[in-house]
């Protein structure tokens, strides 16, 4: 019998793998950044942010969870079903979906949606938005999920780059063309539904199956699953898009502006972790019966690696704001809570797929659901108060809350926490450094001062951690050139 073990280079290999496209894009996000926030009024930044957020939710809405579906079963098909045509089926229904909503939408309810989004009445701006839900579905939930599944990482970095790529070039023309809300949106849009039909025909024998399956006995099972993590799938989009609508209504597109500029540095941060967030989901799936000691390693390895990557964040945010031009720089105070939540949630995958693994899909979609009930109506509170840093702290104490539920469900079906005392104090110091930012905004050297402390108490809590992460990184190291 073949074993399933994965050695240290190899999971080092997967790793760095899909992480390349990351570092491309965060190239191309630079260069974007540095042209937009100089060339756009926060109020235009505003307006696209929203239109994309906008887009992302309504493409989520639209899967009806099958995107996740095909996560589940993509290894393990319903019988008489292939990977490809689980895939193929996944995605007809969504988009049929997505084509009957926003043909009725458009028809009856353009006016109300594009007044509602960005205070005018346009059914331009709603069939735009239309076209760019599409694209994104397509590219986003759909392509990059099966080549990340399909661990075939060259076809993954490659579709990544281009649509950053396509989006990014296309915003930056309508930058130096004419930068309006009809421009950019329209140029937004038309890039990535231009990659999208050229990529589809491109790549048609890779992903579609050479029969189709017509019958859909035995798709029940993956229609059921896809349905109870449709609400879980919905809201993570939900909460990205009804945050800057919330702050859009309760402040102006300008406010908003200056809040997606915090964008840069989640960008940043996904360079270096979405590498491993896109290989470990596929590993656990594929190998959690078999590395249960490697994935309560690597729980602890995270820990230590999201203080380290927030403490470069703060040690170096003179230079990173450099990149972003003068009318954003206000994002500063608060960059670091809005940051906490992706890290968290990277620290979190490590610690919850006990419920996916378990197929109690309820439990997790209720958590998910109740944090992110408690992120919109505690910014809507504390934004008249506290204005744009009251958004970053219902951000940061909803992940906070999110984190404690999921983990302590997700450890009573599936066990990857071996000191629970460890991870607690991890997440205190990681919550402290995100605090720090606002309390010691204009004392760099206190923020020095208080960093070097976190770093001492996190060292003397993990030393053990620090001595097997040293050879765990040393015992793949050796092999990951003639692995790659």
């Amino acid at each position: 019998m073949q074993s399933n073990f994965v050695s240290t280079s190899g999971f080092l290999t997967s790793i760095l793998k899909f992480s390349v496209s990351s570092w491309i894009n965060f190239i191309i996000g630079i260069l974007s950044v540095i042209i937009t926030t100089r060339l756009f009024t926060p109020d235009i930044y505003g307006t696209l942010n929203i239109f994309n957020t906008a887009s992302t939710f309504l493409a989520s809405f639209a899967c009806l969870g099958l995107d996740g579906a095909m996560l589940r079963f993509f290894n393990e098909p319903p019988a008489g079903w292939d990977k490809k045509q689980v895939f193929t089926k996944c995605l007809l229904f969504s988009v049929l979906f997505l084509f009957i909503l926003t043909s009725f939408s458009s028809v009856f309810y353009y006016r109300q949606i594009s007044l509602a989004l960005f205070n005018r009445i346009s059914l331009f701006f709603t069939v735009l938005l239309s076209m760019n839900a599409l694209s994104m579905m397509v590219l986003n939930n759909y392509y990059s999920q099966y080549y990340r599944l399909d661990n075939d990482s060259f076809h993954y970095t490659v579709q990544t780059v281009l649509v950053q790529f396509f989006s990014k070039l296309f915003v930056v023309t309508a930058a130096f063309l004419s930068p309006t809300a009809d421009t950019v949106l329209a140029f937004n849009t038309s890039g990535l539904f231009v990659l999208m039909v050229i990529y589809s025909f491109i790549q048609r024998k890779s992903i579609w199956p050479s029969r189709f399956h017509w019958s859909n006995q035995g798709f029940g099972e993956v229609f059921r699953y896809g349905l109870w993590g449709w609400p879980l799938s919905m809201a993570f989009s939900a909460s990205g898009f009804l945050i800057p609508f919330i702050i859009k209504i309760r402040m102006d597109s300008y406010a908003l502006g200056i809040f997606a500029s915090t964008g840069f540095f989640v960008t940043a941060f996904n360079v270096v972790q979405s590498g491993f967030r896109t290989y470990w989901a596929a590993f656990m799936y594929a190998h959690y019966k078999t590395e249960q000691k490697r994935i309560i390693e690597v729980h602890d390895y995270i820990i230590i690696f999201v203080i380290a990557l927030l403490s470069c964040f703060l040690i170096l945010q003179h230079v990173a704001y450099l990149f972003i031009g003068k009318a954003f720089q206000s994002s500063r105070l608060f960059f670091s809570l809005v940051l906490l939540d992706p890290l968290i949630i990277l620290l979190e995958q490590t610690t919850n797929y006990g419920m996916a693994l378990a197929k109690r899909n309820q439990e997790m979609t209720a958590i998910y659901l109740l944090a992110i009930a408690l992120y919109i109506i505690l910014a809507y509170m504390l934004i008249p108060f506290c204005g744009l840093p009251g958004v970053a702290v219902a951000a940061a104490a909803a992940s906070v809350i999110r984190f404690t539920l999921a983990t302590w469900r997700g450890q009573y079906y599936y066990k990857s926490i071996k000191n629970i005392k460890k991870t607690m104090v991890g997440i205190i110091l990681l919550i402290a450094l995100g605090i720090s930012n606002y309390i010691f905004n204009e004392q760099y050297l206190w923020e020095l001062v208080f960093i070097v402390a976190v770093w001492l108490i996190m060292y003397f809590c993990f030393k053990d951690t620090f001595r097997s992460m040293a050879r765990f990184i040393k015992s793949g190291l050796p092999r990951l050139k003639t692995n790659k």
